[in-house]
């Protein structure tokens, strides 16, 4: 979603290393894809605890922080994916699924006849990318792929979320969608071919790469995941925790752009609707953060909170105003009220939530600030 990866190369993770070596923890309280909280685990032997709003967030983390050793991809492969291919030549509607495949239909109408299979039996009972997301985000025969593997998943706590990790980001590389998950392809001139090419992926084949990147990554000391509030967290963190803070910056909620990944991580979903086959509004994490009228004054309660426990922070933000309201500028406004802060700036790019061709592209370069903020 965002520049981490990239920012981590670019002098990012040279400042997150010198500041942390001196704490006795990261505490990462947006942790988003993981990126950040990966590098410190694996780079530093510091305990980090990883935080977010959405479960999957919490699981990509967790598979990597909560780990403190190596696995061995081709037993996993044997313990897990071998067992999940059984499952799936067992499941009901598979048959017409590999049928389907094979048809060569136009992608309108294996688009038509895709939805038609997975809808003629979608109760609660029904497998759940299946029943959620089959003939929309993902044909038939990856849906029942994504649902075998979720069925098969080890019982061990630890590989078992590491396997549920690579769903997660298998998940994501295979969703017939724009860059992002908020609705999917349809089967119109322009789009038709983005759908069909996203339906030909293989989902075992991108979960084993998922895994062989996984598998190799691991913490230095074992460290801690938590799906909660971060200005809640934030009350709980103490003098010797160094904090990486990377808020929201859109003011659309960051459910509607990962609610299938969301989905996967819970391994349940209420009855779905709409284009986009959103869950229930229950369901659906909900960030004060992404409200024009809320956002200043929590990254304000933030700040103060973090201040007031002498946690030493390190913030990232785009420079220009993002559609939140908040600025890389107005963070750090903010932050001198409480903070001594010295400023970075390098230069990144970050997703628009998809573009739409015509005033917004799907990807903005821009300025990106990071603020090293010391307690006074």
């Amino acid at each position: 979603m965002g520049s981490k990866r990239v920012m981590l190369n670019n002098g990012l993770g040279d400042i997150l290393l010198a500041q942390t070596k001196p704490a006795t923890r990261m505490v990462d309280l947006f942790c988003g894809a993981g990126s950040v909280s990966w590098f410190i685990a694996s780079h530093l032997n510091k305990p980090v605890l990883a935080c977010d709003l959405q479960q999957y967030a919490v699981i990509l983390a967790g598979s990597v922080v909560k780990r403190i050793k190596s696995v061995d991809v081709e037993e996993i492969d044997k313990l897990w994916l071998i067992q999940a291919e059984r499952i799936r030549a067992k499941l009901k509607g598979w048959d017409e699924a590999e049928k389907l495949d094979n048809a060569r239909y136009s992608t309108a109408k294996w688009r038509r006849c895709a939805q038609q299979l997975c809808s003629s039996d979608s109760t609660t009972e029904s497998p759940l990318v299946w029943r959620c997301y089959g003939g929309h985000y993902y044909s038939p025969s990856q849906a029942l792929t994504f649902d075998s593997m979720l069925r098969s998943l080890p019982v061990d706590e630890t590989l078992r979320e590491l396997c549920l990790a690579a769903v997660i980001i298998a998940a994501g590389n295979c969703a017939a969608a724009p860059g992002h998950t908020a609705q999917p392809f349809k089967a119109t001139q322009t789009a038709g071919s983005y759908l069909r090419e996203a339906w030909l992926r293989d989902p075992f084949s991108y979960v084993r790469k998922a895994l062989k990147t996984l598998c190799q990554i691991h913490a230095k000391k074992r460290g801690e995941v938590r799906v909660g509030d971060a200005n809640k967290i934030a009350k709980e963190l103490n003098p010797t925790d160094v904090v990486f803070v990377d808020p929201p910056y859109s003011s659309v909620q960051y459910s509607r752009f990962y609610h299938v990944l969301e989905t996967i991580a819970r391994l349940s979903c209420g009855k779905v609707d709409g284009v986009g086959r959103y869950p229930p509004p229950e369901e659906r994490p909900n960030s004060a953060y992404s409200k024009k009228r809320t956002s200043t004054k929590v990254i304000t309660d933030l700040l103060r909170t973090l201040s007031t426990n002498g946690c030493k922070v390190v913030v990232t933000f785009p420079k220009d105003q993002s559609s939140n309201g908040l600025s890389g500028d107005k963070l750090h406004s903010i932050a001198c009220e409480f903070y001594n802060v010295t400023l970075h700036s390098i230069m990144s790019t970050f997703s628009t939530l998809g573009g739409n061709r015509s005033n917004r592209d799907a990807r903005k370069v821009s300025s990106e600030l990071i603020l090293i903020l010391r307690p006074r």
